[in-house]
């Protein structure tokens, strides 16, 4: 059998629509190929995990998937064990198997398989249903025999009962018009950026980095109470305080607070509907095991996989939720053992972005994991003054590309509240070294390579000033003299599209991020007309974007980038830029500070 139909196999094992024809192939398969008797056992127990974090499970139950996936885990040293997970067990076979786990040894995994599905019938929610039970029985029993209630009427006291007749000024309730908005019921899952910009929830105290640490998360909803209300807090405009460190709310990716967004955004009404195509021609590009083609099928991922967190899609939506559940499936199972999900640094990087990114959407478990090992390659290939190199190398030569794209994976994965040590001493290296080596002396921009230690004296390029002035508003220093001078160079840019030739998109992906998050509000809305007018006009009928530079032919690479671009309205809402001397917080009648998003 070959790679292909063996992944179909097991994708339809996993979505339960598998023939008994090919139950049978896929068992003979995993019986005498033990590599894809392994790959089946990993695709299991994530396909398992993924599940039991996104469905809504009682905390019993829940008890019974993690054991089970161990078990799993487990059941490859015996491949006659193993073999049972591919066969549909009789109710006799079943209580058979129970019977003899529970006889079996306490440290066996056919005991505590057992136990667990014990725990599964008898736990708290069949405990608690029980009760209930008996209680409303106990009731039924119980109440027609108590004497009526007597209420006596005092002596002189006449009762006169009336129908009461409706208020004659009462207007009858009026259907809404077409076209008015309608109340939608909630999705599913509920990500952690639905608080609302004008949410009474208390403050979470932040750390000294400024970044709020959510402490406790509410089961299937994904939203930590603390941790919303510091996004809610964090919701200012981009000439906001600069005493707020960095750039880091997520809430505008919510549907309604992106609906608000828009509507203040000139040319939005067009550009909103270029998104959505191309994430459905994304959707249908999409490989069989999750994955997107291109030059390393992780960059591709992740990059696919940002463009859909970046509009509020996550697993359990109704149109793209098993994209992005397929997409971050094939992540997990594409990490190695040491945390490397591609040992391309640039794919790596975007790989762990987009998992920190998911893993703070949803609090699915395994990504926490998964983004902390990403995470981790990445500071400990870090140079000692900050930067990166290609292959991590800790050597004379620095990368400001390279390096930008570590520091957004390692700024999401702050944002998703990891106590990971030496995250925030990574994280202020990297501020010295843009601040310092990749900044050039004569003012031109960020330089796009040097020697490690020694500050560049000129060659700044206009992508890499895109590069390094995004990430230092990233990190908080959106009023930092470097920030401000990239900010003037990049008045210069322009967002052109040849007739031939490649397109700059990897400029355009940075630069138009750097000017949204930037102080001068003319240059960013002339910088944005233009970017809306060529990509509008530019894109495919089916929703993809060709030609951009880097690209491979699978046009993945250009379509994400694009997209990214007219998502930047509500991707990440500003929180840091300098406010204009002149400007102080204006103050409502009630004393809070007006929010001003543009």
């Amino acid at each position: 059998m070959n790679e292909r139909d063996f992944i179909l196999l097991v994708e339809k094992y996993l979505d339960g629509s598998l023939s008994p024809e090919e139950r049978v192939a896929l068992r003979a398969e995993v019986q005498t190929n033990p590599a894809h008797r392994l790959s089946f056992e990993e695709q299991a127990r994530q396909h398992i995990r993924i599940h039991a974090q996104t469905s809504r499970l009682e905390f019993s139950e829940s008890q019974h998937i993690a054991m089970m996936v161990m078990d799993i885990a487990e059941r490859h040293k015996d491949p006659n064990a193993f073999m049972d997970v591919l066969r549909k067990k009789t109710l006799r076979e079943h209580l058979a198997a129970l019977i003899q786990g529970l006889r079996a040894g306490r440290g066996t995994v056919a005991y505590r398989t057992a136990r667990a599905e014990l725990m599964r019938v008898f736990g708290p929610l069949s405990f608690s249903a029980a009760v209930n039970v008996a209680l409303i029985l106990l009731i039924f029993c119980w109440v027609p025999f108590l004497p009526p209630p007597t209420h006596p009427i005092p002596e002189g006291v006449t009762v006169t009962v009336e129908t009461p007749s409706p208020p004659a000024d009462l207007e009858p309730i009026q259907a809404p018009a077409a076209g008015e908005a309608r109340s939608t019921p909630h999705e599913r899952i509920i990500p952690v950026i639905l608080a609302s910009a004008t949410s009474a929830t208390p403050k979470t105290p932040a750390t000294d980095d400024g970044i709020a640490r959510p402490s406790e998360y509410t089961r299937n909803t994904g939203v930590a109470p603390e941790a919303a209300a510091a996004l809610t807090d964090m919701t200012l405009s981009s000439h906001g305080a600069s005493t707020l460190p960095s750039l880091g709310t997520l809430d505008g990716r919510d549907g309604r607070n992106r609906k608000k967004i828009l509507d203040q955004i000139p040319g939005s009404s067009i550009t909103e509907p270029c998104v959505e195509k191309s994430l459905r021609w994304l959707k249908a590009h999409q490989s069989p095991d999750g994955s997107w083609p291109g030059q390393d099928p992780s960059a591709m991922t992740g990059l696919a996989l940002l463009t859909y967190l970046a509009h509020g899609e996550l697993p359990g939506k109704p149109e793209f939720g098993d994209t992005v559940t397929r997409a971050l499936k094939y992540l997990l199972v594409r990490q190695d053992s040491r945390g490397y999900f591609s040992r391309n640094v640039y794919a790596h990087a975007i790989a762990t972005y987009a998992i920190a990114e998911a893993f703070t959407m949803t609090r699915i478990v395994d990504l926490n994991a998964a983004m902390e090992k990403g995470a981790r390659v990445i500071l400990d290939g870090q140079q000692s003054a900050g930067g990166f190199d290609y292959d991590y190398q800790n050597n004379q030569r620095f990368d400001t590309s390279v390096t930008g794209w570590q520091i957004q994976a390692l700024k999401a994965t702050q944002i998703a509240g990891t106590e990971m040590p030496g995250l925030a001493e990574g994280l202020a290296r990297a501020t010295r070294f843009l601040e310092t080596d990749a900044f050039a002396r004569d003012g031109s921009g960020f330089v796009y390579e040097g020697k490690t230690g020694i500050q560049a004296v000129t060659g700044g390029k206009t992508s890499m000033t895109g590069v390094g002035t995004l990430c230092l508003q990233m990190l908080g220093k959106g009023a930092s003299p470097q920030t401000r001078s990239g900010l003037r160079t990049l008045q210069k840019a322009e967002f052109e599209w040849p007739e031939t030739g490649k397109v700059g998109v990897y400029a355009g992906y940075y630069v138009t991020q750097a000017k949204f998050h930037g102080w001068d509000k003319t240059d960013w809305m002339n910088w944005n007309r233009k970017m809306q007018q060529i990509l509008v006009a530019r894109q495919y009928e089916d929703g993809h974007w060709e030609q951009g530079d880097y690209e491979t032919g699978s046009h993945v690479y250009t379509t994400t980038l694009c997209t990214l671009m007219l998502e930047v309205y509500y991707r990440y809402l500003p929180t840091y830029a300098k406010r204009p001397e002149s400007a102080s917080p204006k103050k409502t009648p009630s004393g809070d500070v007006s929010v001003d998003v543009r």
